[in-house]
């Protein structure tokens, strides 16, 4: 139920689908998929089972099989009976099992050849590069899990990519890659904006008293190895031009190591926000200091929708079409990026740098992305 799978949910309704979902829960996701949204997503869906993650043995078992973040979604026989007899209950007619997400790949596989229907695959990611390199990324007991993650990954993930119907990649790049291995099944399907932050580009202009804003993920490696190289290298050159400049960094779970850095240079802390259009509003910069990862940051994409200005990095603007990136500010080194977030806040301050991108927007990460893909037969590129 991340963000990025939650929207396709509410458009896939907008569009007129039908859509019976399955999610899991279970450690580190119970605070994330709570009962609030579990009832969010009950409301946008026509049916929904939540599963447990599995932690113990049979998971375990189940890696001679599968990669570990699969094994632990892999239901026992009897609980697949009883989910398959469910779904078969609830529809007269199913068209095609959408698998969102590499966790869910054993499940979804199974119940496509249960009910007889096309498996369709969307791909967040080149997973087993991902992972790999997150596992290089992370410190301590972390690295340890996701590399766990890795192993099995690369032969699990082309052979379901091999038997989906079709797989829809959120990266033009990474649909590329999987080309020219000689997967020629996948097709281009970019995330979708939030309706809540494209309404504050077309919504009444508020006071903006924040320069810099960055909102994301604050466990993920790779964002945290991006702010760590934005807070040692880049902002001491914006602060030694802007000695007043304000930046907030906001995202879920933050660790006790980035809070107190970022308590001891005053800069402020939004932990867990429970919306990002209300910091999107405040706020005149956005910046995404990504320095590792695959797929589409996700952060990019809201970032644009807010209308404002966006420094980001090379990975920051990775798998997007040309004409989007020509909305970014793009720069690598140190010294050019803090560069382009002062002239970014400068001109910002001066009443500019704002851009009507809604048009663009609704184009490329609108609904209407979902439907062309959907009616798309498979023998079409």
């Amino acid at each position: 139920m991340r963000s990025d799978i939650s929207r396709r949910l509410v458009a896939m309704r907008a569009l007129g689908h039908e859509v019976h979902a399955i999610s899991w829960t279970g450690g580190r996701l119970d605070p994330v998929l709570g009962e609030t949204e579990l009832a969010q997503a009950r409301a946008i869906t026509a049916s929904l089972d939540v599963l447990r993650v599995d932690r113990g043995a049979r998971r375990v078992a189940n890696m001679l099989r599968f990669p570990s973040q699969v094994a632990g979604r892999w239901p026992s026989a009897e609980a697949r009976a009883a989910l398959l007899a469910r779904i078969s209950a609830r529809m007269h007619a199913l068209d095609a099992v959408w698998v969102d997400g590499i966790h869910a790949g054993a499940l979804g596989r199974w119940l496509a050849e249960q009910l007889g229907v096309p498996l369709l695959y969307r791909s967040h990611n080149v997973e087993h590069r991902y992972l790999a390199e997150q596992a290089r990324l992370a410190t301590g007991k972390s690295r340890l899990l996701i590399a766990a993650n890795v192993l099995g990954m690369k032969r699990f993930e082309r052979a379901l990519m091999r038997d989906a119907t079709l797989f829809h990649d959120i990266s033009a790049d990474d649909l590329g890659y999987w080309r020219d291995t000689g997967l020629t099944n996948g097709r281009w399907l970019p995330p979708l904006a939030d309706p809540a932050i494209l309404a504050v580009a077309d919504g009444p202009e508020v006071a903006r008293t924040v320069d810099l804003l960055f909102l994301g993920s604050l466990s993920s490696p790779n964002n945290l190895k991006g702010l760590d190289w934005y807070l040692a290298h880049v902002h001491p050159r914006v602060v030694s031009v802007l000695p007043d400049v304000t930046l907030t960094i906001a995202g879920r779970g933050p660790g006790k190591a980035l809070a107190d850095r970022l308590a001891k240079l005053s800069i402020p802390l939004v932990a867990d926000p429970p919306e990002a259009a209300a910091l999107f509003a405040g706020a005149r910069v956005m910046l995404n200091p990504i320095l590792h990862g695959s797929g589409v940051n996700i952060k990019t994409v809201d970032m644009l929708a807010t209308g404002r200005p966006v420094v980001t990095t090379s990975k920051g603007a990775r798998g997007l079409p040309a004409d989007v990136v020509a909305q970014l500010t793009v720069a690598d080194k140190a010294e050019t990026f803090a560069a382009a977030t002062v002239a970014a806040v400068t001109e910002a301050r001066a009443g500019g740098g704002g851009t009507d991108r809604a048009a663009m927007m609704q184009r490329v990460f609108g609904p209407s992305a979902i439907a062309e893909v959907l009616a798309l037969p498979p023998s079409e590129p």
